[in-house]
């Protein structure tokens, strides 16, 4: 057996360099093995079938390879639709014949990265449970076959996805109505424009031209900026951001405002609690959201309870208590009548059925953001901050100096080597003046 680093699952799945572990052939090859021997003890007779997507990313196709390798090894058989979006792929595994979906995506991370979401039967990502199984496997396997990868092609697939939000949205016609969509040359850069012409939109595409290299590269969810000024432009109703994998929704508005998941929340929040249609009365987001998120809810009678970051802490807490709405302040919003899968045009989709012709800035004008800054500090290794003398004790001044109007949120990041320092505060003077100071305590004491 050689040595190869520990593999360890992150908050979604597996991410890295690719070519770097463990995102390198030998460990993907264990990774696979190892899902296919789990898959074999579970089941119940007859052959086993993953279905794997990919967002376009260079570097796909020889981690699929790998993956296959492992999982032939196991006797798993694969299949694959090639470029399409995580939820895409999820609801596909969850319609079809298959035990597993793999999708090989770094979402909103740039080209040169890559990563893997494994997702179970259901559809849903797999439990902790499952991976820390996983991960036990997968560091004690040592497949040794390297046959050529054998995988099906099942691209005519994703027709059943879209036929699928044809009927969830039998109503929705958007004849003679402007739409933009930025796929962010990724997963949803032919799926999203196809589906808005489906429903009859005027579609203006922007970021779906995917090259292998251009992922996320000033464009999509994380530079929603940039669809702006080409809504102004063409005097479109809306205009819909996606993320590298398509799961993260960020929206723009007719007059060129941005209005991220916090905003989808506080419409939907309002607008189901009105109808009946929120149990418990219960928004679930994460300590991420907004202070603005919490007090627009709270006018209409709707409690925020708040999860860790992640959207799979989010769905668990939707799952247990029958949650119908949930989300993350980054784009990831999750519906109970969506199978609890974060799906960027799903919910452009539910917005413009929402608006019925109406103006976007109009049904978005209850929510009222803080101030809010978030600095990333790259950092060379990631101990307990709490036993970090120089930044217990700025965090504590951070904390005085808010004095109850605003809030300090200090965590690492789960896929990346960095500490996020996000604060909130009424001034924005005050919000970026305390987040510059802490960060920079941490770039002294942990910088990379």
């Amino acid at each position: 057996m050689s040595s190869i680093e520990p593999i360890q699952f992150g908050t979604d799945g597996l991410r890295g360099r690719a070519g770097h572990a463990p995102m390198e052939p030998e460990t993907l090859r264990r990774v696979g093995a190892a899902l296919g021997v789990l898959l074999q003890r579970e089941g119940e007779g007859g052959q086993r079938r993953v279905l794997f997507g990919n967002d376009g990313r260079a570097s796909s196709s020889w981690i699929l390879e790998s993956l296959v390798q492992g999982l032939m090894a196991a006797e798993v058989s694969s299949g694959s639709v090639g470029v399409v979006t995580t939820p895409a792929l999820a609801l596909l595994t969850a319609s079809g014949p298959y035990d597993a979906g793999i999708m090989i995506s770094a979402s909103h991370n740039p080209a040169h990265d890559n990563g893997v979401k494994i997702f179970g039967a259901d559809g849903q990502k797999l439990t902790s449970e499952d991976e820390r199984e996983l991960e036990r496997l997968a560091n004690e396997l040592a497949p040794e076959s390297l046959s050529e990868a054998r995988v099906r092609s099942s691209e005519k697939l994703v027709l059943q996805y879209e036929e699928l939000l044809g009927q969830r949205f039998a109503d929705l016609d958007l004849a003679g109505r402007k739409v933009c969509v930025d796929a962010a040359n990724g997963g949803g850069s032919v799926i999203a424009p196809r589906v808005l012409r489906m429903f009859g939109a005027d579609v203006v595409e922007v970021g779906c031209r995917p090259d292998g290299s251009n992922i996320n590269d000033g464009v999509g969810a994380l530079h929603p900026e940039a669809l702006a000024p080409v809504v102004r432009e063409h005097g479109a109703c809306m205009g819909i951001c996606l993320d590298g994998d398509g799961d993260r929704g960020i929206f723009v508005d007719e007059t060129g405002a941005v209005h991220d998941g916090d905003a989808v929340m506080t419409f939907f929040g309002a607008r189901m609690h009105a109808a009946g249609q929120l149990p418990g009365g219960v928004v679930a987001a994460t300590v991420m959201s907004n202070l603005g998120l919490h007090e627009a809810l709270r006018h209409h009678g709707v409690e925020v309870r708040t999860m860790p970051v992640g959207d799979r802490h989010v769905v668990a807490a939707m799952r247990e208590h029958g949650f119908a709405l949930g989300g993350e302040q980054s784009g990831h919003t999750l519906f109970l009548e969506h199978d609890l899968v974060g799906d960027g045009l799903y919910t452009g989709l539910r917005i413009l059925d929402a608006l019925d012709g109406g103006d976007m800035s109009s049904a978005f004008a209850a929510f009222e953001r803080f101030p809010q800054q978030l600095v990333n500090v790259a950092v060379r290794a990631k101990p307990d901050l709490q036993s970090v003398p120089a930044v217990v004790q700025k965090q504590r001044e951070v904390e005085d100096a808010l004095g109850g109007q605003g809030r300090l949120l200090l965590r690492y990041s789960g896929t990346e080597p960095k500490c996020r320092v996000m604060v909130e505060a009424r001034d924005k003077s005050v919000c970026d003046r305390l987040c510059d100071e802490l960060a920079a305590v941490i770039r002294s004491e942990l910088g990379a």
